[in-house]
């Protein structure tokens, strides 16, 4: 391993496991990284800290890092309790940064206060284990650091303490998908200025996405069957200037309310997918300041009719530009309301899908097929 000295010293204080006395502990940058010497350290990896064994049984969790990125990644692994986590993290290592900390298929219950003791990962990872509750003050220490968190396929999940999180400024990345979310509403009220992905995919949320107003730099944002019923009224998205991507299939949602899809001044919303929605309506407006390169998805819902104040903006929208309006597995009844559509081709270039019930495609039918059934 190549080492490069520098003679620059600083201290970190570390609050003891009970809070009752504080330590303070020398660090020296080595290759750029806060480094202790004077801590017992593993033998293949010096950023790393020895095993740890209870009982003269070692906790099943690892470290290993490159020898050109010498911060260390840890996998804990088939750990019995958040107990066992907490002694393992709770020591002195040769650094206390860390570029992942990822804690899978073990019994632990909950996710305590301070459980990683002093340590600031850039990532953290959770899945496959069995928690049912997280403490807000759990990842207390890796605020300074902290860019994703993933907590994922914890089937006993049913709630996030989302309202701590805007104690993490560097956050990037929050992905909760395949828990029992039941409730986002204090996402509404967060202000995470870096985050840029939010996945909530296969929870049971049954209420209202609400609306995001202090994700400026948030790029896609996903929340695939969910039992949402609804999608707040209140412009949900507007404020987002540089929202690409909205996935939202797969939840009962029913109908699409006016404004719901206003995106203002932004300019960058390449994909809403809206499929298998249960959608039967979609109220004028509903989709306002789209661009020609979007695409909006409603496949496989429950549309029976194309209300030209409804679509035709959309379709108008995507003239002169490679967006489609992708309306594939919906029965439509192809009579007076959709006329303005049979009889214009242009709007038809934008259109994928959508056939009449008698299993005819809306693209197929002649421009003046309607024209003797609609008086003018």
């Amino acid at each position: 391993m190549k080492t490069v000295l520098r003679e620059v010293f600083f201290f970190l204080s570390i609050l003891a496991a009970d809070g009752a006395e504080q330590l303070t502990v020398k660090y020296e940058l080595v290759n750029g990284i806060p480094y202790n010497k004077d801590v017992p350290r593993d033998d293949n990896y010096p950023y790393c800290p020895r095993p740890l064994y209870i009982d003269n049984q070692p906790i099943s969790c690892s470290c290993s890092h490159n020898d050109d990125i010498y911060l260390p990644s840890f996998i804990c692994n088939t750990v019995s309790n958040a107990d066992e986590i907490v002694s393992y993290f709770n020591r002195t290592f040769p650094t206390y940064l860390a570029e992942k900390i990822t804690i899978s298929n073990s019994t632990a219950r909950i996710i305590p206060e301070n459980i990683f003791a002093d340590k600031q990962p850039k990532q953290i990872t959770w899945y496959n284990n069995r928690i049912n509750d997280i403490d807000p003050n759990a990842f207390t220490f890796t605020r300074p650091k902290l860019e994703i968190l993933e907590i994922k396929y914890e089937p006993e999940l049913e709630r996030f303490p989302f309202k701590s999180l805007n104690e993490f400024p560097f956050l990037r990345e929050l992905r909760l998908n395949n828990n029992k979310l039941r409730n986002i509403t204090d996402l509404g009220g967060l202000a995470l200025s870096n985050l840029e992905i939010l996945n909530l995919d296969y929870n049971m949320i049954e209420t209202e996405f609400p609306k995001l107003r202090f994700f400026p730099n948030l790029v896609s944002v996903s929340v695939e069957q969910s039992l949402l019923t609804s999608i707040s009224p209140e412009l949900p998205f507007k404020e987002l200037q540089l929202i690409e991507v909205i996935n939202f299939r797969g939840n009962p949602l029913g109908s699409i309310k006016t404004g719901t899809f206003s995106f203002g001044e932004q300019r960058n919303i390449q994909s809403i997918d809206l499929s298998a929605c249960g959608i039967s309506s979609i109220e004028p407006g509903a989709f306002f300041s789209l661009r020609s390169d979007t695409n909006v998805i409603l496949q496989n819902n429950a549309l029976t009719t194309l209300p030209e104040n409804s679509f035709r903006s959309i379709l108008e929208t995507m003239l002169g530009g490679t967006g489609k309006m992708d309306l594939t597995g919906n029965k439509i009844v192809c009579c007076c309301d959709i006329n303005w559509l049979v009889a214009d081709i242009s709007l038809q270039t934008s259109l994928i899908g959508g056939s009449c019930a008698g299993g005819a495609a809306i693209t197929q039918l002649p421009s003046d097929y309607l024209i003797p059934l609609c008086p003018a």
